[in-house]
């Protein structure tokens, strides 16, 4: 399946270059199993391949490709950051006795990240990092109604650092780029695995903690 998927981007990049860079990041956002590596690797590896290092080439994968895919992050990421943003507290209203957290909890977290200094400087280095998975970013910032403005400016300018690391990575290293997505995208799946345990446990901590209160 992945040497497939491969085989349909190299065809799809070099036809229609940055173009394709935009549509592949809004396409790896919504459909998680995707690498979020994988685009920006695979298009710097492409449109670059062969090209010498200097400014001139910095500027043409910053223009064509490091944009771009932000843009296309961005842009995709509104989905579920959307969906979390506008149910997030709805769903919590209903379901919140059976998992055993409330709305309180939910705005207890809330006003600690908004009142902490750094919420901003988190949020955007969490972009930065290519293994943190852009969905958990989404789902949490939309949860904790993370002010619309703020996420956008963030998403777009983490996105941008991280497809800049990416697309040389891509670029100076070759042929080893499959190597280096298929590492990042089980280092993807292993964070996403942790993040939703901690969820679990939390759940569950909650719910006896209630369940002891009651008693």
């Amino acid at each position: 399946m992945f040497n497939s998927i491969l085989t349909g981007l190299e065809g799809f990049i070099v036809s229609y270059g940055p173009w394709a860079v935009f549509g592949g990041s809004i396409l790896e956002q919504v459909v998680t199993p995707i690498p979020s590596s994988l685009v920006v690797l695979g298009a710097s590896f492409f449109m670059m391949k062969g090209v010498a290092l200097s400014m001139g080439a910095l500027k043409t994968l910053f223009f064509n490709i490091s944009i771009p895919a932000a843009l296309g992050v961005t842009l995709g990421s509104l989905l579920y950051y959307g969906i979390s943003y506008k149910i997030g507290i709805p769903f919590v209203q209903r379901a919140g006795k059976y998992l055993g957290v409330t709305v309180d909890d939910l705005e207890g977290v809330e006003r600690k990240v908004k009142a902490s200094k750094y919420e901003n400087l988190f949020l955007f280095a969490a972009r930065c990092v290519p293994v943190i998975p852009s969905i958990a970013i989404s789902l949490f910032c939309g949860m904790i109604r993370y002010n619309p403005r703020n996420y956008v400016l963030i998403t777009f300018f983490g996105a941008l650092v991280q497809a800049s690391i990416l697309g040389i990575i891509g670029w100076q290293f070759g042929n080893f780029y499959l190597t280096i997505s298929e590492g990042l995208s089980f280092i993807d799946n292993i964070i996403l695995v942790i993040i939703v345990l901690v969820v679990v446990c939390f759940v569950f901590a909650k719910r006896r903690q209630n369940k002891g209160k009651k008693d």
